[in-house]
């Protein structure tokens, strides 16, 4: 599995264009779509995130059975993992055939299911949101289905990208990101020039996602695989389903988790607060949450090979890696963290936005709030690569806390968007934030000096050569 120097480039070029599609779009959309228009496409937004709930975890142990049978192991196991020689590069298509087919099966029913429940729900939760909406409700509830229809295509193939990483192409992965963003860029400014509004936007992004998941899925099946893979005897999808529902239900319940301390927040908060401040709470999240996405860029290429060390039994390369991961989301934390604060309000002021981000203050405890949350979070993936699940209580239980609280703070109280901040804050602080990162300082040994040795080591080499 080769990952190295290049796969950080593309990285980086498909974080960028992440940016540029923000760049580009978000002030054309700040500036063309009426605030609680674009309140309603953050609800928007959060939907297709919701929806993730319904894989329940299996995308992410579907991702690591790929790398785990792509880098040797021919045995699958309910917990832990068994150790391969590192000479062994041997693959077993057959174990690999049943894993895909397992997927293929779960995503469609999945779609299904979403639409069923959207469909259901619709009627009820839109007409509640839309009693304050003064624009064109026919042309929100028309956009509304279609982006369910667009979140039911996106589950049933939400593991098209995974297996392409897991098997540790990670370059081309990047590459696919690039070019659906471009096709998301293209689309999105084309249909909100002709004024289209909020349909634009669901739009551009269906676009986006076909190109994706088509280069995806052929990307994946090389001429080579599917040689393999048709020649090869697949085990009944039943039992890989039995050795894989354990941990995938516990990865489920800590999605499920922090999905209440996030997206479920912006579904209560309308019902409390008007669509003016959720626009405000939307943009600053908006901008938090490609800060994380750039801070656990390095620690993202990576993940594959830090799993082939797990299975290698090669702690030192392991230990070595998280430190750099660590290191690359402190920084981005501090560089892009302050940028936000002291040069984004003036951005927005600059192409004349009608939405502005929250205030300075409030917009920095956020920030330390996301950190802390990133960083348990980057804690929990090194876990993972054990095929050990030990956080799926604590993170559900903290993400009910988090809701309860919100629900407090709205009904109770008047600290109105402060509570949308503070109740996931507290809820994670009180365990999560420090537990998981805990876990793998002792689990890899790491001591201070540890620390300031990766400090030297990033500086004597090449961060993303010398791996």
């Amino acid at each position: 599995m080769e990952i190295g120097r290049k796969d950080v480039i593309w990285n980086f070029a498909a974080t960028f264009m992440r940016v540029a599609s923000g760049i580009i779009v978000l002030p054309l959309v700040l500036r063309m779509l009426p605030t609680q228009e674009y309140a309603l496409w953050t609800i928007y937004v959060t939907i297709g995130g919701l929806a993730i709930l319904l894989d329940f975890g299996f995308a992410n142990s579907f991702s690591r059975t790929v790398t785990y049978i792509f880098s040797g192991v021919k045995e699958l196991k309910a917990e832990g993992y068994t150790p391969v020689d590192v000479d062994d590069k041997t693959i077993d298509y057959g174990l690999l055939k049943s894993v895909i087919s397992a997927m293929r099966r779960y995503y469609g029913i999945l779609a299904i299911v979403f639409l069923v429940v959207f469909t259901a729900i619709s009627p009820f939760y839109l007409t509640s949101i839309l009693k304050a909406y003064n624009g064109n409700k026919s042309e929100i509830w028309i956009s509304w289905f279609a982006y369910g229809v667009l979140v039911a295509y996106q589950l049933y193939t939400y593991y098209y990208s995974s297996i392409l990483s897991g098997r540790g192409k990670v370059k081309r992965v990047q590459q696919i990101i690039i070019i659906g963003q471009v096709s998301r860029i293209g689309t999105a400014v084309i249909f909100l020039l002709m004024g289209y509004g909020i349909s634009s936007l669901v739009i551009s992004q269906f676009v986006s996602d076909i190109v994706n998941r088509t280069l995806c899925y052929n990307s994946f099946y090389d001429k080579e695989l599917k040689l393999n893979l048709h020649t090869s005897s697949k085990v009944k999808v039943g039992e890989i389903m039995k050795i894989m529902t354990p941990n995938a239900l516990k990865i489920g319940l800590t999605t499920m988790g922090g999905l209440l301390n996030s997206r479920m927040i912006i579904l209560i908060a309308p019902l409390y607060l008007s669509l003016d401040v959720i626009a405000s709470y939307g943009t600053t999240k908006q901008m938090l949450d490609l800060i994380i996405s750039m801070g656990l860029l390095w620690f993202g290429t990576y993940y594959p090979k830090i799993t082939l060390h797990r299975v290698n039994e090669d702690m030192q390369q392991v230990k070595r890696m998280y430190l750099k991961a660590k290191f690359s989301l402190v920084l981005v934390f501090l560089v892009c963290g302050a940028g936000l604060i002291f040069i984004g309000p003036g951005l927005l002021t600059l192409i004349h936005s009608k939405t502005h981000l929250l205030p300075s203050f409030m917009t920095f405890v956020y920030l330390i709030v996301a950190f802390l949350e990133t960083n348990h979070g980057l804690a929990a993936q090194m876990i993972l690569t054990k095929n050990e699940v030990p956080f799926a209580k604590a993170s559900i239980i903290s993400g009910l806390a988090a809701i309860g609280l919100l629900f407090i703070s709205l009904k109770f109280t008047t600290i109105g968007i402060w509570g949308m901040i503070l109740a996931p804050g507290i809820a994670q602080i009180v365990y999560q934030n420090w537990k998981w990162p805990l876990v793998v300082i002792k689990d890899l040994k790491i001591h201070i000096p540890d620390y300031w040795n990766g400090v030297i080591d990033i500086y004597k080499t090449n961060l993303h050569k010398n791996v």
